[in-house]
């Protein structure tokens, strides 16, 4: 297992993705959202296969998100610990990387929600909602 501070390549990103439930996205906005990372993690095996990868978006500054955080259905419940090891890798980068007062967020899965908590995420309500729009959605 190979940890890397790297971006996949759009394919890739949009493979991973695929397998794992997530919309699929066609190559220009597959490249257009990793462009548009802060921070990317990934993990490859030893012939470069993408296992997993993580993300992190925002301005750099107040708001940070954590996205993405995908491991090839191939590697769960298998005892890897590649979640782990990206976690450990994007809660490093936000250690060293936000200030008092920047807003770290992640919108999870409920099976995800253990992981992110095991990282001292914790859920908002109710002292704050969380909301989301599907793109294209009428108004």
């Amino acid at each position: 297992m190979n940890v890397s501070y790297e971006r996949p390549s759009p394919v890739e990103y949009a493979e991973l993705r695929r397998f794992a439930g997530l919309a699929p996205l066609e190559e220009a906005a597959a490249a257009a959202g990793l462009n548009g990372s802060i921070f990317s993690v990934a993990v490859r095996d030893e012939n470069s296969r993408l296992l997993g990868m993580g993300r992190i978006v925002g301005d750099g500054a107040c708001y940070f998100q954590v996205a993405d955080v995908l491991v090839h259905p191939s590697c769960r419940d298998q005892g890897t610990g590649i979640e782990d090891t990206l976690m450990k890798e994007i809660v490093l980068y936000l250690e060293k990387n936000t200030s008092e007062g920047s807003q770290v967020i992640v919108i999870s899965d409920t099976p995800g929600i253990r992981l992110y908590q095991s990282f001292g995420f914790k859920l908002m309500y109710p002292d704050f909602y969380g909301m989301s729009k599907t793109s294209r959605q009428p108004v």
